[in-house]
């Protein structure tokens, strides 16, 4: 197989395909464009490496808006679920030290695993084939206790038995980071510190490590527009790391940071190569076609240059982060965003194709739902009013109920309830046959605290509700016993 062999060979001296002759004039370009897309709703900041050199650092908008401060290589970033190669390479650091075998099962490491999860290895965890479910439905800053957790966790239903299939699995590295715990006697942090991160010169990656306050971080943007703050000030503010993100994700980095990571990446500097190579074999299929594969924390895929691909991205929602290495062209896109609009998650692909195939760069655009949002934030008074304001400037583009149910359920989460109730009820006019919508705005009407209203909405989501298969109906009900309304 022609990926698995290059992919093992990442060490060995490759031709580039960008040549350096092109790279000034093309990362001025670039540069240009990224500057003419902030106004726009771009905010982050992009790395480019070529043969072990720094060819293209810079970054775009304003660490807070409020203030002065601007976006640098130096700016603290939530990386997301890229947070999950970490976890992958302290398992192996782990084999290394001869403490672990990846098929270790989950019984070695938890008492009292129900039988469907004994076979559970640590490969299948680290591949995503176990089976486990993505998360509980908790929020990442929901400090569920140790044994609760994955005691509610190992109650889940499995979604096929380990090993017979591929499902995305944020709980399953949470499980990973345990073990982690559990056979170094450390803290999961304070053990990717010493393990890795000490060792790659990384002295501000991390959750709760106290050179994190040394730099700014990034304040985060809901739908570029909603000021969510910063997960760095949250985590302080929490003085621990919650379950359902512990190992998974949300990991604090800065270019420079992530940059030395990529070096460590290619040295012996953390890990051995025998380690090292297998956190980029391609394991696991993620998808039928077998055009992309799972390896240990990381993608690994084919580009359109028949060239190998290795990387991850993740976002909580607000904040984005691609890493995209490429070991042939030896070139390294790092990309974070504070700020997740419409065209952000593709940014770092429409870099690639200008860089390598010299495809034009398409415009940078915020999005029907950030417009939706932007207009709601700016617009005073009540609920209804800014629902009037939004209705009358977007009803007529808005052609699908999602977009509307979705902003509303994240503004809501973030504590913008005015603007979320807003949404809800636009949409439940626009959409007013579906229950589900209800549902959602009813809840948003029970957070906020106004409880009549929240039961009329959960009355409207019971009455639509389906024939079978209602699956927001145990929530609406749940809601009215709560409310003491019995109907």
């Amino acid at each position: 197989m022609r990926l698995f062999k290059t992919v093992i060979a990442v060490l060995l001296l490759f031709s580039s395909q960008w040549g350096l002759a092109a790279e000034s004039r093309e990362l001025k370009q670039l540069d240009r464009y990224l500057t003419a897309s902030v106004t726009n709703g771009f905010s982050g900041a992009v790395l480019i490496a070529e043969q072990g050199e720094v060819r293209f650092k810079q970054g775009y908008g304003k660490v807070d808006r409020k203030e002065t401060v601007t976006i640098s290589a130096d700016t603290l970033f939530d990386i997301g679920s890229v947070s999950k190669q970490f976890t992958a390479a302290a398992v192996m650091h782990l084999v290394q030290e001869g403490k672990l075998t990846t098929n270790m099962s989950l019984s070695e490491f938890f008492d009292d695993v129900p039988q469907d999860k004994q076979a559970i290895t640590l490969h299948h965890l680290l591949t995503h084939s176990a089976g486990v479910a993505n998360g509980m439905g908790e929020g990442d800053f929901s400090h569920v206790p140790t044994d609760a957790f994955f005691n509610r966790l190992f109650a889940l239903p499995l979604y096929f038995a380990p090993g017979e299939g591929y499902a995305y699995s944020n709980a399953g590295y949470s499980i990973l980071a345990r073990v982690i715990e559990l056979t170094s006697g450390m803290p999961y942090e304070a053990y990717i510190q010493q393990a890795l991160f000490e060792p790659a010169g990384m002295h501000h990656t991390g959750y709760l490590k106290p050179l994190l306050t040394e730099l700014p971080a990034a304040v985060g943007y809901l739908y570029g527009e909603a000021e969510t703050g910063s997960t760095r000030d949250q985590y302080f503010e929490d003085g621990a790391i919650a379950w359902p993100l512990k190992g998974n994700g949300g990991i604090l980095s800065t270019m420079n940071d992530m940059y030395l990571w990529a070096q460590a990446l290619q040295n012996d500097s953390v890990l051995a190569a025998k380690y090292r190579n297998r956190l980029f074999q391609p394991h696991v299929a993620e998808n039928e076609e077998g055009t992309s594969h799972y390896g240990y924390g990381w993608a690994v895929m084919t580009t359109p240059r028949e060239t190998p691909f290795i990387g991850h991205n993740g976002s909580n929602g607000t904040y984005y982060f691609d890493f995209r290495w490429f070991p042939d062209e030896q070139t390294l896109i790092l990309f974070a965003s504070n700020a997740l609009v419409e065209s952000t998650m593709a940014l770092p692909y429409f870099i690639e194709q200008f860089l390598f195939e010299s495809e034009p760069l398409p415009a940078f655009e915020s999005g029907l739902t950030s417009d939706i949002v932007r207009l709601s934030l700016q617009t005073s008074g009540a609920p209804e009013h800014k629902k009037a304001q939004v209705q009358k400037t977007f009803a007529s583009v808005i052609d699908e109920k999602r977009t509307l149910n979705r902003a509303g359920l994240r503004l809501m989460d973030q504590g913008f309830y005015n603007d979320a109730i807003a949404l809800l009820l636009l949409n439940v006019e626009l959409y007013g046959d579906d229950g589900n919508l209800w549902d959602s705005l009813g809840e948003a009407y029970y957070v906020s605290q106004h409880y009549e209203q929240a039961k009329q909405a959960f009355n409207q989501a019971i009455k639509r509700r389906p024939a079978e298969n209602c699956f927001w109906c145990e929530n609406s009900h749940a809601r009215l016993l709560q409310l003491g309304d019995t109907q």
